[in-house]
């Protein structure tokens, strides 16, 4: 792996962890590393719109995030491709036989302020938090695996990690894995093409046998991955017979993951199962604390209240709000940030969620998008163009109101909540493969948002 891959994998974490997840992706997700000159990282931006945008943060997340990181890297410098001629890449390096680490696999760059420390405990989180310090003191030994399941930026990911940075800072010689499982399903297709008679390889079975404590982050997405599925059914029953603690995310409960063998959902369930639910005002109020303490930002209690009460949803939508407080707050060369300059910072937000979204908004806009009928899409025709229509409804009203699966279900003409559920989910799932249905589905909010 070229030397700026790993240098940005480093610092586009911290600047990942400090915004929202829309926002990082829109920004920052679009950048490539080319190269590092002078000890700056130069970077490579599709669009003009992305790199104006970038060099606004960079006296802020972006300083913050490379000080942060420990690198030798001083700035970051964002060109557009037909620039990038002008500057001499990295060749790919790979590392020899004799100088690869044994344990390199288990080097996982844990982000460091993710830690039970910075967690804030809430009556919304505080089952998870108390059942992951009892894992972290005593991994494999009192509920293994441990299962954690909440809505998209609850903190999942903060608490796996956070299990993670306990353990090393105890035990330096523990054998840490942490994947998402994405990741995990790539390296055993991998595996695969790398094996002369179809089975796994050494490299992949030793790496996931031979940990100490393994964490996969949205589980969910191994639905309908069967051989994969194999693969981690005897990885698990591997680890577990030698009471190596095992620990899973996803984005809803094992019973619910109904497109995973039966065998796997009885073993996540085996130990103990725990969840997160969106935060309180109070609690969406400490983390705002939490978070602007870190951040140094100096604010007035009446700016987080006003925040706290704005954003109702996860902690992501929190940090970003704040972050784009902060934002605005640089811009404008405020010390403390007031109460007028948060709402302008936030005026989008405000627009947003002073519109008031209903079933029939989303079932409107996605007919007028796909230009099909009402009638249509909540009816019984299964036509290609007005199933991917109905999915995606489906999938948005899940995503912006909430409702429950059966409450939707009897909206398009009662229907199970097995087939609401597998719309949801495949929809879930195109959005982080297939561009255009993430375009049609970003198109179809956005319209939503601006009525």
């Amino acid at each position: 792996m070229n030397e700026s891959v790993k240098i940005w994998k480093d610092i586009s974490s911290y600047i990942e962890a400090s915004m929202s997840t829309v926002s990082y992706e829109m920004w920052f997700g679009k950048l490539v590393p080319l190269t590092i000159e002078n000890n700056k990282l130069i970077l490579v931006s599709p669009l003009v719109s992305v790199k104006r945008t970038v060099d606004g943060f960079k006296d802020t997340v972006v300083k913050d995030a490379i000080e942060k990181s420990g690198t030798y890297v001083t700035d970051i410098i964002v060109i557009l491709e037909d620039e990038a001629e002008n500057y001499k890449p990295e060749k790919e390096t790979s590392p020899s036989v004799e100088t690869k680490d044994e344990e390199d696999d288990f080097k996982f760059v844990l982000n460091p302020s993710y830690t039970f420390e910075n967690f804030v405990v809430g009556d919304c989180n505080n089952i998870a938090s108390s059942a992951a310090k009892a894992v972290a003191e005593n991994p494999g030994v009192l509920y293994n695996p441990l299962f954690i399941y909440g809505g998209v930026g609850l903190g999942k990911t903060h608490i796996m990690h956070a299990i993670g940075n306990y353990i090393i800072s105890a035990d330096r010689k523990k054998k840490i894995l942490y994947v998402t499982t994405e990741q995990f399903v790539n390296e055993f297709i991998d595996s695969l093409m790398k094996s002369k008679d179809n089975k796994l390889n050494k490299s992949f079975r030793e790496k996931y046998r031979n940990c100490d404590v393994l964490m996969i982050d949205d589980i969910q997405f191994l639905a309908n991955k069967m051989s994969s599925q194999e693969a981690l059914f005897h990885t698990f029953n591997d680890l577990y017979q030698n009471k190596k603690q095992i620990v899973l995310s996803s984005d809803r409960h094992p019973r619910e993951l109904t497109f995973i063998e039966e065998r796997l959902q009885s073993r996540f369930q085996c130990g103990l199962t725990v969840d997160i639910t969106n935060p309180s005002v109070e609690t969406r109020v400490a983390i705002l604390r939490k978070k602007a303490e870190i951040k140094k930002f100096r604010v007035s209690n009446d700016v987080i209240f006003f925040i706290a009460e704005l954003i109702n949803s996860n902690v992501r939508e929190l940090e970003g709000a704040l972050s784009k407080v902060m934002f605005y707050c640089s811009l404008m060369k405020k010390d403390v940030c007031d109460i007028d300059t948060a709402k302008e910072a936030l005026k989008d937000f405000i627009d947003v969620t002073n519109h008031v979204i209903s079933i029939d908004n989303i079932v409107d806009a996605t007919c007028t998008y796909f230009n099909i009928k009402r009638a249509d899409i909540v009816g019984k025709k299964k036509l290609k163009n007005i199933v991917n229509a109905r999915q995606i409804a489906i999938y948005l009203i899940n995503d912006m109101l909430g409702i429950p699966l059966t409450s939707i279900g009897d909206y398009f003409g009662g229907r199970d909540h097995t087939t609401i559920m597998y719309a949801r989910d495949k929809i879930t799932s195109l959005c982080k493969t297939d561009p255009m249905i993430q375009a049609q589905v970003n198109d179809i909010r956005a319209m939503i948002q601006k009525k």
